[in-house]
């Protein structure tokens, strides 16, 4: 059985190189990678990766780390995406994935911890942002690498992002190009993360433009009928994501209004596309945005990247 040093030796390079090689790490020229892959693909070569662990004392894992929620998240046709999409580039590099997701603040921590020490996980991806956090903290701390899938609090740690300022500029701007909408209403979780944040900045960056002025709806169970008696004159809502519109449906079909407003949503799921109306849509890419975070995680000379977006 052919081993990594017998593919080194035949390459004319180390048995260091051989293995990065065969890792696809951006800091070996192409032309090596392909000249090592060549031959073990020649010589029928199969990696021992428990050998890997065991040599770096490092599993061949990825920590998916969910903000603090229940299990409901992992339902949630966005992550389903960006989970596709991430669990097809740890695949390439002959890596798996593990979840961490928990109720409270305190039992991440120890979540991720365990991965850790226990686990010998290294590598992670944090599918949240927020300020103070001891999750992040913590990895910093231990000099774990990971990425952040969304705009980070603290300078300095990498991440991959849609632009949501201008995501939320260009959904408004659409309500007033396409519907003509005079009242715009941005709706958002009572959580405000950090990407409704973002949108709706630029969404109302979009609208003083305009010389138009703003509302908030803060979507809490039931209290669409108070929003409107408050505020009659909306005619557009700006969603910060498809989860947030679908809460809201039964809401405004039970007042009448889902056929007098004009709404555009984030994420463009391709599930809750089956359930929504036919409404116009940003798609955020998630599946890509997943392939960019696990690209980003192993590639250390880069420290962000933005993914496109359509508006649909």
């Amino acid at each position: 059985m052919a081993t990594i040093k017998d593919i080194a030796k035949l390459a004319g390079v180390s048995i260091s190189t051989a293995s990065r090689a065969l890792n696809d790490n951006p800091r070996i020229s192409e032309a090596t990678r392909t000249k090592v892959k060549q031959i073990a693909a020649e010589l029928g070569y199969s990696p021992n990766y428990n050998a890997q662990t065991l040599t770096r004392g490092e599993a061949n894992m990825v920590g998916l780390v969910f903000p603090v929620t229940d299990q409901s998240a992992l339902a949630n046709p966005f992550h389903i995406d960006l989970m596709r999409g991430a669990g097809v580039a740890l695949e390439q590099r002959h890596y798996t994935m593990m979840v961490a997701i928990a109720e409270t603040e305190e039992r991440l921590l120890e979540t991720v911890k365990s991965m850790v020490t226990q686990s010998k996980v290294h590598n992670f991806l944090l599918l949240y942002t927020k300020e103070k956090d001891p999750v992040t903290d913590y990895l910093r701390d231990a000099g774990m690498n990971f990425v952040v899938i969304g705009h980070p609090e603290k300078q300095g740690d990498r991440f991959v992002d849609n632009d949501n300022i201008q995501a939320g500029f260009l959904a408004t701007q659409k309500l007033l190009d396409d519907h003509h909408c005079q009242h715009v209403a941005f709706v958002t979780s009572p959580h405000h993360w950090s990407f409704e944040v973002d949108r709706q900045l630029g969404c109302r960056q979009c609208l003083n433009e305009r010389g138009l002025g703003g509302t908030e709806w803060v979507v809490e169970e039931g209290n669409a009928p108070q929003f409107f008696a408050q505020h009659p004159e909306i005619d557009g809502l700006v969603c910060a994501d498809d989860i947030l519109f679908l809460q809201i449906y039964r809401q405004l079909e039970a007042l009448g209004r889902q056929e007098q407003l004009a709404i555009i949503c984030f994420n463009n799921s391709r599930l809750l596309g089956r359930l929504l109306p036919a409404i116009d849509r940003v798609d955020l890419r998630p599946r890509q945005l997943g392939i960019a975070a696990v690209e980003l995680l192993f590639n250390r000379q880069a420290d962000h990247q933005f993914i496109s977006f359509a508006l649909q």
